[in-house]
């Protein structure tokens, strides 16, 4: 199914919420109903930077500006060899992290200032036609990441999510430029599947509709 334009959805939230199993159930539907879909992650593997991230996941952090300057090297990256191929090819882009993730998780480090980062990212990338931020508490997606993984990194400990879910949630009230759906990410995670699935097709409906 061909659509007028590609469509940049955006899936966020601390980490344990489920998107990357949320993303990948989507992708599914949507392929099956005849849409040509892509998912991409962030931060990526492919870049020196990418990986500088996710080694400090375990190593230690880096400084708050070279932290937020591996985020911006690795998007460029990301933006110009896959997110905007895809969309110029009318796909749909499911993005497991982007930009609000870089607001939220680097601007606790900032002084709560998320849109400053929002503001640097948005002159270069961009902006979702969607971001669907999947709202847990810090506790139980603490839970959920013992469960599921061998050790946490340094970018889970509870104090630490807990502040980035307060931006995540403060954004969504203030940010006077994204279209924003906040989900309940404690119900079960079939019915989060369900019901994200029925609102994207609703919103790709819409877009057509006003192009």
């Amino acid at each position: 199914m061909l659509l007028s334009n590609g469509i940049l959805i955006a899936f966020e939230g601390i980490d344990g919420t489920g998107k990357t199993s949320i993303i990948s159930a989507l992708l599914k539907r949507l392929t099956d109903d005849g849409f040509s879909v892509v998912t991409f992650k962030e931060p990526t593997n492919e870049t020196e930077a990418g990986k500088k991230i996710r080694n400090s996941y375990f190593d230690g952090r880096a400084s708050l500006e070279e932290e937020l300057q591996w985020f911006i090297d690795d998007r460029e990256w990301n933006v110009k060899e896959r997110i905007l191929p895809s969309l110029a090819e009318k796909k749909i882009v499911l993005m497991d992290r982007y930009f609000f993730s870089t607001a939220c998780y680097q601007g606790v480090r900032m002084n709560d200032d998320w849109s400053g980062i929002l503001k640097t990212n948005r002159l270069k990338f961009p902006e979702p036609d969607l971001t669907i931020i999947i709202d847990v508490d810090p506790r139980i997606s603490q839970q959920r990441i013992v469960k599921d993984r061998q050790k946490s990194n340094t970018f889970e400990e509870l104090d630490y999510q807990r502040s980035v879910r307060r931006l995540f949630l403060e954004i969504i009230k203030k940010d006077p430029i994204g279209i924003f759906l906040l989900i309940d990410g404690e119900v079960p995670l079939i019915e989060i599947i369900d019901s994200l699935y029925l609102r994207i097709k609703q919103f790709i409906k819409e877009k057509e509709i006003e192009k």
